[in-house]
Protein backbone atom coordinates (compact mmCIF):
# COMPACT_ATOMS: atom_id res chain seq x y z
CA UNK A 1 0.00 0.00 0.00
CA UNK A 2 1.19 3.38 -1.05
CA UNK A 3 1.76 5.28 2.39
CA UNK A 4 1.86 9.19 2.98
CA UNK A 5 4.25 10.42 4.14
CA UNK A 6 2.74 12.17 7.27
CA UNK A 7 1.28 8.48 8.28
CA UNK A 8 4.95 7.15 7.57
CA UNK A 9 6.30 9.38 10.65
CA UNK A 10 2.79 8.21 12.85
CA UNK A 11 3.69 4.89 11.60
CA UNK A 12 6.82 5.27 12.80
CA UNK A 13 6.32 6.75 15.61
CA UNK A 14 4.06 3.34 16.33
CA UNK A 15 7.31 1.30 15.72
CA UNK A 16 9.16 3.05 17.93
CA UNK A 17 6.56 2.78 20.90
CA UNK A 18 6.22 -0.93 20.38
CA UNK A 19 9.71 -1.77 20.10
CA UNK A 20 10.42 -0.07 23.08
CA UNK A 21 7.28 -2.43 24.86
CA UNK A 22 8.61 -5.45 23.06
CA UNK A 23 12.60 -4.67 24.73
CA UNK A 24 11.05 -3.90 28.21
CA UNK A 25 9.25 -7.46 28.27
CA UNK A 26 12.46 -9.36 27.13
CA UNK A 27 14.70 -6.80 29.02
CA UNK A 28 12.35 -7.72 32.19
CA UNK A 29 11.82 -11.24 31.75
CA UNK A 30 16.03 -11.58 30.84
CA UNK A 31 17.11 -9.87 33.62
CA UNK A 32 14.83 -8.94 36.29
CA UNK A 33 12.87 -12.35 36.61
CA UNK A 34 15.38 -14.95 35.76
CA UNK A 35 17.76 -16.32 38.55
CA UNK A 36 20.19 -18.70 37.57
CA UNK A 37 21.27 -19.09 41.02
CA UNK A 38 17.39 -20.44 42.17
CA UNK A 39 16.66 -23.64 41.49
CA UNK A 40 12.85 -22.39 39.88
CA UNK A 41 14.56 -19.90 37.54
CA UNK A 42 11.48 -17.81 36.59
CA UNK A 43 8.36 -17.34 37.79
CA UNK A 44 5.72 -16.45 34.97
CA UNK A 45 2.96 -15.37 37.38
CA UNK A 46 5.80 -12.65 38.71
CA UNK A 47 6.80 -12.23 35.33
CA UNK A 48 3.16 -11.18 33.73
CA UNK A 49 2.25 -9.40 36.89
CA UNK A 50 5.37 -7.18 37.17
CA UNK A 51 4.89 -6.39 33.13
CA UNK A 52 1.32 -5.87 33.24
CA UNK A 53 1.86 -2.48 35.67
CA UNK A 54 3.82 -0.89 32.82
CA UNK A 55 1.84 -2.64 29.74
CA UNK A 56 -1.21 -0.92 31.46
CA UNK A 57 0.34 2.60 31.30
CA UNK A 58 1.35 2.39 27.59
CA UNK A 59 -1.50 0.55 26.15
CA UNK A 60 -3.81 3.70 25.82
CA UNK A 61 -1.02 5.37 23.98
CA UNK A 62 -1.27 2.18 21.56
CA UNK A 63 -4.77 2.75 21.15
CA UNK A 64 -4.31 5.95 20.46
CA UNK A 65 -1.75 6.44 18.11
CA UNK A 66 -3.64 3.36 16.24
CA UNK A 67 -7.14 5.53 16.10
CA UNK A 68 -4.53 8.62 15.08
CA UNK A 69 -3.43 7.52 11.94
CA UNK A 70 -5.23 9.00 9.19
CA UNK A 71 -6.57 6.17 7.06
CA UNK A 72 -7.49 7.17 3.30
CA UNK A 73 -10.00 4.32 2.39
CA UNK A 74 -11.16 4.19 6.19
CA UNK A 75 -10.18 0.98 7.57
CA UNK A 76 -9.07 -0.94 10.70
CA UNK A 77 -5.81 -1.81 8.99
CA UNK A 78 -3.11 1.08 10.50
CA UNK A 79 -3.02 2.83 6.73
CA UNK A 80 -6.67 2.24 5.01
CA UNK A 81 -8.24 -1.05 3.30
CA UNK A 82 -4.22 -2.23 2.64
CA UNK A 83 -1.80 -3.51 5.01
CA UNK A 84 1.69 -1.71 4.72
CA UNK A 85 4.87 -2.81 6.41
CA UNK A 86 3.61 -1.58 9.66
CA UNK A 87 0.28 -3.47 10.12
CA UNK A 88 3.12 -6.87 10.29
CA UNK A 89 5.26 -5.30 12.15
CA UNK A 90 2.44 -4.03 14.63
CA UNK A 91 0.48 -7.10 14.64
CA UNK A 92 3.97 -9.42 15.27
CA UNK A 93 4.69 -6.93 18.13
CA UNK A 94 0.84 -7.13 19.68
CA UNK A 95 0.39 -10.66 19.37
CA UNK A 96 3.32 -11.39 21.48
CA UNK A 97 2.18 -9.08 24.23
CA UNK A 98 -1.06 -9.94 24.07
CA UNK A 99 0.07 -13.99 24.70
CA UNK A 100 2.25 -12.53 27.42
CA UNK A 101 -0.21 -10.51 29.04
CA UNK A 102 -3.51 -11.44 27.63
CA UNK A 103 -5.50 -9.32 30.23
CA UNK A 104 -4.02 -6.05 29.51
CA UNK A 105 -5.93 -6.32 26.46
CA UNK A 106 -9.36 -7.19 27.02
CA UNK A 107 -11.86 -4.50 27.87
CA UNK A 108 -13.74 -1.79 26.01
CA UNK A 109 -10.78 0.57 26.18
CA UNK A 110 -8.66 -1.24 23.80
CA UNK A 111 -11.06 -1.72 20.67
CA UNK A 112 -8.70 -0.21 18.36
CA UNK A 113 -6.19 -2.85 19.42
CA UNK A 114 -9.33 -5.34 18.90
CA UNK A 115 -10.47 -4.07 15.62
CA UNK A 116 -6.54 -4.09 14.35
CA UNK A 117 -6.76 -7.55 15.05
CA UNK A 118 -9.73 -8.71 13.49
CA UNK A 119 -8.64 -7.02 10.49
CA UNK A 120 -5.36 -8.39 10.26
CA UNK A 121 -6.81 -11.69 10.61
CA UNK A 122 -9.63 -11.61 7.99
CA UNK A 123 -7.10 -10.20 5.25
CA UNK A 124 -8.05 -12.88 2.54
CA UNK A 125 -4.36 -13.32 1.71
CA UNK A 126 -3.66 -14.41 5.35
CA UNK A 127 -6.82 -15.85 6.39
CA UNK A 128 -6.06 -19.21 5.86
CA UNK A 129 -2.79 -19.22 6.82
CA UNK A 130 -4.11 -18.05 10.28
CA UNK A 131 -6.61 -21.06 10.15
CA UNK A 132 -3.35 -22.71 9.80
CA UNK A 133 -0.24 -22.71 11.35
CA UNK A 134 -1.14 -19.47 12.64
CA UNK A 135 -3.87 -21.36 14.74
CA UNK A 136 -1.03 -23.78 15.54
CA UNK A 137 1.15 -20.31 17.81
CA UNK A 138 3.42 -19.96 14.62
CA UNK A 139 2.93 -15.78 13.57
CA UNK A 140 4.32 -13.47 11.15
CA UNK A 141 8.27 -11.94 12.73
CA UNK A 142 8.48 -8.82 10.84
CA UNK A 143 12.26 -8.17 9.49
CA UNK A 144 14.29 -6.09 11.41
CA UNK A 145 12.50 -2.76 12.58
CA UNK A 146 13.60 0.10 11.33
CA UNK A 147 14.11 1.66 14.57
CA UNK A 148 17.10 -0.32 16.21
CA UNK A 149 18.97 1.28 12.95
CA UNK A 150 17.15 4.69 14.06
CA UNK A 151 17.89 4.94 17.68
CA UNK A 152 19.88 1.54 18.41
CA UNK A 153 18.88 -0.64 21.04
CA UNK A 154 18.13 0.20 24.44
CA UNK A 155 18.04 -2.04 27.15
Amino acid sequence: AVVSTQSTGKCEELETELFYLMNRMTWMINKVCYDPENEVSFDLTYAQNRYSRRLRLELPKVNAMITALEKNPPGDLLCGANPCYADFLAYACLYDLRQFVPRCFAGINNKPVTMFFRAMESLPELKEWFEGEGAEGEYIRPPKPSVTIRIGYFA
